[in-house]
């Protein structure tokens, strides 16, 4: 600036500055401190949100993108229900678990809230996303004969690893326990028959189960199990919840 100046009265002659150059110099030096902090002074940036890119943005937006679709695929939810739910398109939230979609505080919010998490949750905080974490245990391997035979029975064998508290598993042979009377308890139930028959009744729908057949209910509807043949081999399997 100073050179410029300098050339500028070589050209001009030595004579002394009208009122009027004094005037443009005077307004040409009283914005040098904008200048040199950025020039920002007086003018707005329609993109900056006053608030910054967090450092490691994208590692952010990863850690978001997988924890939507985490938290989703656990709750079961589908695109279109979260969507719904957030009052956004499932196409964004489709975006989101990608990680190509860069949401505000607000729809941030409302994603959490449609997948019953916290933002701090889902942007990877400590707290729990979907409940409260299972109890650790080591895996139980053993071939179904040589495993424990439930108390009381003769024909049925304990899948259960030690330990295990969310779900019990059973190997049943011919033999149906204390389900071969209508029963409810908590949970949900699946059985599977991998050999013979026998018939099954869930809340008064009844279904005879061969080989390979299948049933999946809530054990809070009132069940049982009939008419099992000799050679009936089938896994069930029950939640405590």
């Amino acid at each position: 600036m100073t050179s410029s100046r300098a050339t500028g009265a070589e050209n001009f002659s030595a004579d002394p500055p009208t009122s009027q150059q004094n005037s443009r110099r005077a307004t040409d030096d009283s914005v040098q401190p904008d200048d040199e902090s950025g020039g920002r002074a007086g003018r707005t940036d329609p993109t900056d949100t006053g608030r910054g890119a967090p450092p490691d943005s994208a590692d952010t937006g990863d850690v978001l993108a997988a924890s939507v679709a985490r938290v989703r695929r656990a709750a079961g939810l589908t695109l279109s229900a979260v969507a719904t739910r957030a009052g956004v398109s499932p196409a964004y939230v489709s975006q989101m678990e990608s990680g190509a979609a860069n949401p505000t505080v607000r729809t941030l919010g409302q994603i959490a809230d449609a997948l019953g998490a916290t933002p701090a949750e889902l942007l990877g905080g400590t707290g729990p996303v979907t409940g409260a974490a299972a109890p650790a245990f080591p895996p139980r391997f053993a071939p179904a004969p040589l495993l424990a035979q439930a108390d009381g029975h003769h024909g049925i064998w304990d899948l259960t690893a030690p330990g295990a508290s969310r779900i019990g598993a059973r190997l049943l042979h011919a033999d149906l326990g204390d389900h071969d009377h209508p029963t409810t308890h908590p949970g949900e139930e699946f059985a599977l028959v991998l050999a013979g028959s026998c018939r099954v009744s869930v809340g008064g729908v009844v279904r005879l189960l061969r080989r390979a057949d299948s049933c999946h209910f809530a054990a809070t509807d009132e069940h049982h199990f009939t008419d099992p043949s000799d050679d009936l081999l089938m896994l069930v399997v029950l939640t405590e919840e």
